[in-house]
C-alpha cells in the first residue's frame, strides 16, 4: 500500500492549497503552530511557477526523516516534514529549503551548466580548508574540491569541526555554515535566505554568482 493510500484510508487531516495535496499524519507538537497557515505562506511566498515539482506535502513522522535525522526532505515530487515544529517560521524555513531542491529537478541545466555556481563554491570549500589549517585541523583537500554531498565530509564538519566553531569559520565565507555541506545545499541555503528575506545583501555580497542564479528564476 502507498504512503498516500495508507494516510487516505487512516483518515488523517488533508486538504489542498493551490494544487498542492498536504497530508497531517501526525498533529503537530506545538499548539501556536497551523499546518494550513505555514503551506499558505509558502505558496504566497514562492512563485507558483517555481513550485510546480511539488505535489504534495506530507507532515508528521516518518522513516525517510528519520533515517537521515533531517527536519524535512524532498522526494519524488513530494516534501516531507517532521511535526515536531516549535514556530510557523522554522517550518516554513523547513519547506522553502525543500522546494529549492524541488527546483534544481527543473533548472539544473541553468543553474549548473556554465560551472560558475560550482566555481564559487569550491573557492569557499578551499577558503574553508585553508582556515581549517589555521585552526590547526587538517584534512584532505581532495575532499573538500568535491561539490558533491560526502556522509565523510559531513561527518568531519559536524563530528569533528564542530557546528560552533563552524559556524564561526565560515561566517565570511557562506551564508550558513550548513551552505558548506554540498553544492546543492548551497544552492538550497541561499534560495532559503532569498525568499524568506533573511539578510538578501549579506547574501549578495558573499555568493555573487549563487544570488545571480537565484534572481535568473525570477526572470524565466
Amino acid at each position: 500500500m502507498s504512503l498516500e493510500k495508507y494516510i487516505r484510508n487512516k483518515k488523517v487531516n488533508h486538504f489542498t492549497i493551490s494544487g498542492i495535496e498536504v497530508f497531517v499524519k501526525d498533529e503537530i507538537t506545538s499548539q501556536d503552530v497551523s499546518v494550513r497557515s505555514v503551506i499558505q505562506n509558502v505558496v504566497d511566498i514562492i512563485p507558483r511557477y517555481l513550485m510546480r515539482n511539488v505535489e504534495s506535502i506530507y507532515v508528521g513522522q516518518f522513516s525517510i526523516l528519520k533515517a537521515r535525522d533531517f527536519e524535512a526532505v524532498y522526494e519524488n515530487s513530494s516534501i516531507f516534514v517532521t511535526n515536531e515544529q516549535e514556530s510557523e517560521q522554522d517550518m516554513i524555513d523547513d519547506i522553502i529549503h525543500e522546494v529549492a531542491h524541488s527546483v534544481e529537478e527543473l533548472y539544473a541545466q541553468m543553474l549548473y551548466s556554465d560551472g560558475k555556481v560550482e566555481q564559487e563554491f569550491l573557492a569557499k570549500r578551499k577558503n574553508l580548508w585553508t582556515s581549517l589549517r589555521t585552526q590547526g585541523i587538517n584534512m584532505d583537500l581532495s575532499l573538500c574540491l568535491d561539490p558533491n554531498y560526502s556522509e565523510e565530509f559531513d561527518n568531519f564538519l559536524y563530528g569533528e569541526v564542530g557546528y560552533q566553531l563552524l559556524s564561526i569559520l565560515t561566517s565570511n565565507i557562506y551564508h550558513s555554515a550548513y551552505a558548506a555541506t554540498s553544492l546543492r545545499e548551497y544552492f538550497a541555503d541561499g534560495f532559503e535566505a532569498f525568499f524568506m528575506e533573511d539578510d538578501i545583501p549579506r547574501l549578495k555580497s558573499l555568493c555573487p554568482k549563487l544570488y545571480k542564479k537565484i534572481i535568473s528564476l525570477l526572470e524565466n
